[in-house]
């Protein structure tokens, strides 16, 4: 029994130090950037309706699973908004996030816009511990149960041209301390800053190619990356490479199949220890032009 309750407790730290992290590690984040940075929300021509859902580490049960919904509208005077609700579930732990984007698009040259976005979002936390069965008939220690809703702020600025692109998002702007009741842990989420850009080659009349990056910066934790690269093919279609450095690689594509609605669908497979130990991530995205339906 000792054992067991050490495993939960591990368990629950890992737990809250992965959701202390203000954004989820998309791997289709470029087809739809407003996902990391307020400062791309409702800045698209178009109003856009975003599905999202990731399984990740298929194969190990309860396994974390993410799902994802997104609205943003370009409205008047180079305003955009945008409305997300966020879920995620590993084990008996459950986040639900809702966060409303305000961003604006300010011309400083002929050829280059500096956008600024805010995000304000709430984070609803639980964990049903009471629901694992142990040998032991009422035990106390697996009859609680976690219960939390914490506010914070995301600030975002992108500079956008016609060939290229940089941002730069700062989270969790308020210090969120969650205390655990089953130990006298004490978990920070702290402040951190994503760092982006890519460039946009035009190859020909058909192709463009794309490479990006995102850079991760963390107080406690060590600094991550990804390195893109995009095809995009008559302007509608696009096949993608990543990797993330020391985690993973994934292929992804993007198909419109009409003027209304695109698929997009990613591979990840991971290079650390966790490789032999599950089947991949898999993240499937629907993308809806909403001006197109109504």
């Amino acid at each position: 029994m000792f054992l067991k309750r050490i495993t939960l407790l591990l368990l629950i730290i890992n737990y809250y130090k992965v959701t202390a992290q203000n954004n989820v590690d998309y791997s289709l984040y470029n087809y739809s950037l407003n996902l990391i940075n307020p400062a791309f929300a409702g800045q698209k021509k178009h109003s856009e309706l975003l599905i999202n859902s990731k399984m990740q580490w298929v194969g190990i049960e309860n396994a974390p699973k993410t799902s994802t919904f997104s609205l943003n509208i370009p409205l008047k005077n180079n305003i955009g908004v945008g409305v997300n609700v966020i879920n995620d579930k590993i084990f008996i732990f459950n986040q639900t996030k809702i966060a409303l984007d305000f961003s604006y698009k300010l011309k400083i040259t002929n050829e280059h816009d500096l956008q600024f976005g805010l995000k304000a979002l709430g984070n609803i936390y639980s964990g049903n511990i009471n629901t694992i069965k142990t040998e032991q008939q009422n035990d106390l220690f697996f009859s609680e149960s976690i219960n939390k809703f914490s506010p914070n702020f995301t600030i975002g600025a992108a500079i956008t041209h016609e060939d290229y692109y940089t941002h730069l998002a700062i989270n969790n702007l308020l210090i969120d301390s969650r205390y655990s009741k089953l130990s006298s842990s004490k978990n920070i989420s702290r402040l951190n800053i994503s760092l982006g850009g890519g460039y946009i080659f035009t190859l020909n009349n058909t192709l463009k190619l794309i490479p990006s990056t995102l850079i991760r910066i963390e107080e406690g934790v060590p600094l991550s990356f990804d390195i893109n690269s995009t095809l995009k093919i008559n302007e509608k279609h696009r096949i993608g490479l990543s990797y993330f450095w020391n985690n993973s690689v994934s292929i992804n594509g993007l198909l419109a199949i009409s003027n209304t609605i695109q698929l997009g669908y990613g591979y990840r497979l991971t290079t650390n220890d966790l490789s032999t130990e599950q089947n991949g991530t898999h993240e499937f995205i629907i993308l809806f032009n909403m001006d197109n339906l109504l």
